[in-house]
């Protein structure tokens, strides 16, 4: 499945920078001295990088030209398997909510270009362990059922130190606003049993911010709440079987 479309259709502008400052200043913190250059893949619309740029001399890759339109480093318009630099040709290599959009072959691929172009460091921000099926939603003109962030991966700790067998872990740790996944029995049933236009998380969301962007057949759509007394249940439940946690994971990364 190939998502360039979706991201060009993004409206990057709704996008709410005031949310992410603290975990702006928490990367600045991190980022070792003796680190000059950065390639900042998957960069978006450039709200961490064009503040990185500040600091650092940066080179944003992102596939979608109208996200890059917003970036005011260098930047390269490319797929992150496949970008046109040199070995060892940076200091660090950057992502930040990257890596839980791509499919579980496009994952490897990327890690591996991760690998061939850091002289040094690698540093990754990802969602902590989330669940991706607890935003689930499914499109009515084909039926396909997805994230509505469109997100296909989970991570921990324990995912980067086999991804990157050849580093080592300088730093990890959890941060940001509290959030609450998904007990994955209750998931499990959740799916199984109830629309997923019935889930609370959708209730929560704003009737401005209900548009959303099939990826498998491109329908752009407005999703409803309707209430289901056994959706309500299992929501219920899982507030009291899962506790909130930090909603990033941070990992640096040094070559060995």
């Amino acid at each position: 499945m190939d998502n360039a479309n979706l991201y060009e259709h993004f409206d990057w502008s709704q996008l709410n920078y005031q949310s992410i400052i603290p975990k702006i200043k928490k990367i600045l913190e991190i980022i070792p001295k003796d680190t000059t250059t950065i390639l900042d893949v998957g960069c978006g619309d450039g709200k961490i990088t064009n503040i990185l740029n500040e600091h650092y001399d940066v080179t944003a890759v992102d596939r979608s030209k109208s996200a890059l339109s917003y970036v005011k480093s260098k930047k390269i318009i490319a797929s992150a398997d496949n970008i046109p630099v040199e070995d060892s040709s940076f200091d660090m290599v950057f992502s930040s909510e990257m890596l839980e959009h791509l499919d579980n072959d496009t994952l490897l691929k990327v890690i591996d270009e991760f690998k061939r172009i850091t002289k040094k460091y690698v540093l990754i921000t990802v969602p902590n362990g989330e669940n991706p099926d607890k935003l689930a939603i499914k499109c009515p003109k084909c039926g396909f059922v997805y994230n509505r962030p469109n997100h296909l991966q989970s991570f921990t700790v324990n995912d980067f130190i086999k991804l990157f067998a050849e580093f080592r872990i300088l730093n990890s740790f959890a941060f940001g606003p509290k959030t609450r996944y998904y007990n994955k029995q209750l998931l499990n049933l959740k799916l199984k049993y109830t629309p997923a236009k019935s889930w609370v998380p959708y209730y929560w969301i704003s009737k401005s911010n209900r548009k959303t962007f099939c990826p498998n057949c491109e329908h752009s759509f407005e999703f409803p709440y309707k209430f289901n007394p056994f959706a309500s249940v299992i929501d219920v439940t899982n507030v009291i079987m899962s506790p909130k946690k930090p909603y990033w994971l941070f990992v640096l990364m040094e070559k060995q």
